[in-house]
């Protein structure tokens, strides 16, 4: 077993992870396809164009908007509610050959290392993610070396 670390959160940290989580999530891709949406709708709304499928595509966009705002706001909620529920901003790391275990004031979770996906690395934090869409954020300056070698040995690194 390797720790106890300690890991200390604040509400900008978490809220710049979520911005990560989100953007990757998203991609640049989407916000080009996005641009590009809007500008074919503007232009044939300028030509005079009424049609349905001017309408679609707008309400198509439109519910793109939602979906981004909607998981951005989620994770973000989620994060902070966690974080403001705890007396003490900081968590207990514990990492083991088979199982990955957090204690803090709000409880215990120990997971064994299948449950992650992949983890990002980022300067300030790491995102080890259990889906496409869970993730669990680690303070980067918290997190000593040997921690980090065993997490990349334990846990693929994702693109």
């Amino acid at each position: 077993m390797m720790g106890p670390f300690t890991l200390r959160y604040s509400e900008g940290l978490l809220r710049r992870a979520v911005r990560a989580f989100w953007w990757r999530s998203s991609g640049w891709r989407s916000v080009v396809t996005f641009t590009l949406g809007c500008a074919f709708v503007a232009a044939l709304i300028a030509k005079g164009d009424r049609s349905w499928l001017v309408g679609m595509m707008g309400a198509m966009l439109g519910c793109l908007v939602l979906v981004w705002t909607s998981v951005y706001v989620t994770h973000d909620r989620a994060s902070l509610g966690r974080f403001r529920r705890m007396r003490v901003p900081e968590v207990r790391l514990e990492l083991g050959e088979e199982r990955f275990r957090v204690t803090s004031d709000l409880g215990v979770s120990e997971l064994g290392w299948d449950a992650f996906v992949g983890v990002r690395q980022y300067p300030e934090f790491w995102l080890l993610y259990l889906s496409r869409a869970q993730f669990i954020t680690l303070p980067a300056a918290d997190l000593p070396a040997e921690a980090r070698d065993l997490i990349l040995t334990k846990v693929k690194h994702l693109k």
